[in-house]
């Protein structure tokens, strides 16, 4: 198998290409010649590899060179669709349409070699259709695989592999589409429902609002080079972010139940009763592999799709990803204070609005007014944001203008 792909220069692109090419995959890694692109092509040509950069981890993997082999890099976009079986997009979901665009310009759409977009965000797939055909074969991730890093042009570093995570097959994603997902990601909990992808955004849910709420400390901060934990000073310390955000989480786990999906958290039925006997039975097989990492990951898989219809709370996702087992009735700002992954510095990040609120809150408001819901708070944040930067956000964004309710339904519960 040829694995493309298309966005190398960044850091989940240096990730995917190091990772493949260290399982013994060919691939075919390619940028867009712009400086940064063509930096990072030349010293993976130059040294002959790549090298593969791992923190002290449960796998015992070391850090190492990988050499090139008979893999490539490449700007020449007709390379990667000529000879990739499977391409992945490495790329924010802001630039999912023009990479497309780009590879159907050099033939992509005859070919209907499959498409990995990483992450995907939510409702992808119409936009991608517009371009390549209706129901071409696009598989889109709820996250990247990895937690990753560039620290400089040809080194990738992997500070850990996710243990699971959900991939929509959207499309004519036929069974050898699937077989080469199950060889790539085996701890990819696999479903044909693509709200489970677009519903379980939880980036749409943490960032956009967060960042919104405190941009004037994030730039002040800034100025004078003094630290602003995101997740730590800016949900945790501010309970009242906090409790934008649970509207805003609402809003998402409403348009699920209109939908008629199964749901975890929604005030009016939260279900914690079955959370409770789910996590428990889960735990206790955890405890009792907890030296097997691969027996941990499909552990984690198959609960995760025995839950595949189901859209989780952000309290019931932070109990899922990272372990915070759920307390009924607790905040989540105290929720998220007790996650270990965020009591670590976390960097604002500009593409926190940049791409979740085009690709994400845009989306649950367009959704929420089909559907009836009432979405106040989302119609705000994004408010907040054109305000301050001169923006018509909706505009650039997956408003779902163009697509009837009927489509969209159909679309979101895999019925087209």
């Amino acid at each position: 198998m040829t694995i493309g792909i298309y966005g190398l220069a960044s850091q989940s692109g240096h990730a995917y290409f190091a990772d493949m090419l260290s399982r013994g995959y060919r691939v075919i890694g390619y940028n867009r010649p712009s400086s940064h692109g063509q930096e990072v092509i030349n010293a993976i040509q130059t040294s002959g590899g790549i090298y593969l950069e791992r923190p002290e981890n449960t796998n015992h993997e070391e850090s190492h060179f990988v050499p090139l082999g008979d893999s490539e890099v490449t700007s020449d976009v007709k390379q990667l669709v000529d000879k990739a079986d499977i391409i992945i997009i490495s790329l924010p979901s802001t630039y999912h349409e023009g990479a497309v665009r780009e590879m159907c310009d050099a033939g992509l759409a005859a070919k209907k070699t499959p498409v990995v977009l990483s992450p995907s965000r939510s409702v992808a797939s119409p936009y991608m259709w517009r371009i390549l055909g209706e129901k071409y074969p696009i598989i889109c991730l709820s996250t990247c695989p990895y937690s990753c890093k560039a620290p400089k042009p040809g080194t990738a570093l992997i500070k850990r592999r996710k243990r699971t995570f959900i991939a929509s097959l959207e499309g004519e994603v036929n069974h050898n589409h699937v077989n080469m997902m199950r060889e790539l990601f085996p701890q990819a909990a696999l479903t044909r429902i693509p709200a489970l992808t677009t519903l379980n955004n939880i980036g749409a849910v943490f960032h956009c609002a967060t960042y919104m709420l405190n941009i004037d400390e994030i730039e002040r901060r800034k100025s004078t080079g003094e630290v602003f934990s995101f997740y730590m000073d800016g949900i945790a310390a501010r309970p009242e972010v906090g409790r934008v955000l649970e509207h805003i989480d609402q809003v998402r786990l409403q348009i699920a139940h209109k939908l008629g999906l199964q749901t975890f958290g929604l005030k009016e039925h939260t279900r914690e009763d079955i959370w409770r006997k789910l996590t428990n039975a889960l735990r206790a097989l955890e405890e009792e592999s907890a030296d097997d990492i691969d027996i941990l990951r499909h552990i984690r898989k198959e609960f995760t799709e025995f839950l595949d219809s189901c859209v989780l709370s952000s309290q019931h996702w932070l109990d899922i990803t990272y372990g915070v087992v759920r307390q009924e009735g607790e905040s989540l700002s105290s929720a998220i204070g007790r996650t270990p992954t965020y009591q670590n510095n976390s960097v604002p990040q500009l593409r926190y609005v940049t791409e979740d609120i085009p690709t994400g809150l845009v989306v649950y408001e367009a959704l929420a007014k089909m559907l009836d819901i009432e979405c106040s708070v989302c119609t705000e944040i994004i408010g907040m944001y054109d305000k301050r930067f001169d923006d018509d956000i909706r505009a650039k964004g997956r408003n779902l203008s163009g697509f009837n309710a009927d489509y969209l339904k159909n679309y979101l519960l895999g019925k087209l």
